[in-house]
């Protein structure tokens, strides 16, 4: 599994456990970190993530469409270049913060 997917995957468990503020206007300049807590991983501040570069744009898309089940389908939201794993390591290419969509959106 690629860096990015697991930073991708981790995110949808942030989110999924219900403790994501949502995304920032930028990128803060302290990068956002995963951290364990009651053995769920999660960013630590998912206000630290910026929007997702028109650039980068498909491939947000194709990591937070790697979530996918039948009843949740997520998409991108947000990103920061430095996003860090459990360890304090930048993630090689940044982290992306994924959302499940609007069900009207499905």
């Amino acid at each position: 599994m690629k860096p990015i997917t697991i930073c991708t995957l981790l995110a949808a468990a942030l989110l999924a456990g219900g403790c994501a503020t949502g995304r920032g206007d930028r990128q803060a300049d302290e990068a956002p970190r995963l951290v364990e807590r009651n053995k769920v991983i999660s960013w630590d501040r998912g206000e630290a993530f910026g929007p997702v570069p028109l650039r980068l744009a498909s491939l947000a898309a194709i990591n937070c469409a790697s979530l996918d089940t039948k009843d949740v389908k997520w998409q991108p939201e947000g990103f920061h270049a430095r996003a860090l794993d459990l360890d304090g390591r930048p993630f090689p290419g940044g982290g992306y913060f994924c959302k499940p969509r609007n069900r009207s959106s499905n």
